[in-house]
């Protein structure tokens, strides 16, 4: 990969974002895991399996991809596991206690998503006619977000619709 960017750009602020965007992949996949291991009732087989592949997709395609664009600015991942909950921009949303409110967790992961989507746009707009690699790599993330809140979204019951909104 490159570092040739368009337009001067600073840096330190793109490695950060990247950082941010590393950590928040390996939170969501973590929270992710739990839901999978935590839902009880209806459906919770399958929704658990929805939920591990969606954590499959935060590490094993995203975090990579960031980890891989930081190496282009020659930085590490962070080397100790709770410096990702520090440069976390989206601490995960709040988890219900009860593992048979589907909804709540669902929605849980939907703000998730909601969050990541708002950070990839603020990479994306920063480096946006700049710096085409990370440009490019923020988009291809977005993209996987947005369709991770979409499938969220029709996992939820018509009740959970209107908790989300309320």
């Amino acid at each position: 990969m490159s570092l040739e960017f368009i337009e001067p750009v600073d840096k330190d602020k793109i490695v950060n974002m990247l950082l941010s965007a590393y950590a928040d992949e390996w939170i969501a996949a973590y929270y992710y895991t739990l839901t999978a291991y935590s839902l009880r009732g209806h459906l919770s087989e399958e929704l658990g399996e929805h939920f591990l592949k969606e954590a499959e997709e935060e590490i094993g395609k995203h975090s990579r991809m960031l980890a891989d664009r930081l190496q282009d600015f020659n930085v590490d991942p962070p080397r100790e596991f709770a410096k990702l909950w520090e440069l976390s921009k989206c601490k995960y949303p709040e988890i219900p206690g009860d593992p048979y409110d589907v909804d709540g967790w669902i929605i849980a992961a939907v703000k998730a998503e909601e969050c990541a989507i708002q950070s990839y746009r603020e990479l994306y707009a920063y480096t946006h006619g700049k710096d085409p690699v990370t440009e490019e790599l923020a988009e291809d993330i977005l993209r996987d977000e947005v369709r991770h809140r979409t499938a969220l979204l029709n996992l939820l019951s018509s009740d959970g619709v209107k908790r989300l909104k309320g």
